[in-house]
């Protein structure tokens, strides 16, 4: 990932991060909000690959956010009703899920044609990598 693009993504996820904790009290709001912000990261991604806006492959990226969303949104539901708890549920898998819609993103747009969705179990499979990632880092 080039850096204007890491730059975006790490934007796009603390924001997303702010999103989640802040509608946690509103079951699935943040799913609602978070889809036109990964519509925003996919464009802006687009245009540091040269892609115009129709040129951006948005049908793979638009299923792989509607699976992810989809996927976090029964995770966050078994701790919705915990006081606390569904603010820091929903902030952390904001931020991871945008950092896997991001790297995805900028996959799809850096080569157009082989752009494919990513499936739930790859979404998974790529959360669960980063969060080994974040856990074997020091401090």
């Amino acid at each position: 990932m080039i850096a204007t693009v890491t730059r975006i993504v790490d934007g796009t996820s603390a924001f997303s991060a702010a999103l989640g904790a802040a509608l946690s009290p509103i079951p699935m709001a943040d799913e609602i909000v978070l889809l036109p912000v990964y519509a925003w990261l996919a464009h802006r991604i687009g245009k540091e690959h040269g892609l115009d806006r129709k040129s951006i492959p948005w049908s793979p990226i638009v299923r792989t956010a509607a699976v992810g969303l989809a996927t976090r949104a029964v995770v966050n539901l078994s701790v919705a009703f915990i006081p606390g708890v569904a603010a820091v549920a929903n902030a952390a898998s904001a931020f991871a899920l945008t950092q896997v819609v991001g790297a995805h993103v900028d996959t799809c747009c850096a080569d157009p044609a082989r752009a494919h969705a990513l499936t739930a179990s790859e979404i998974g499979g790529l959360l669960r990598a980063r969060q080994s990632a974040a856990s074997a880092s020091p401090g």
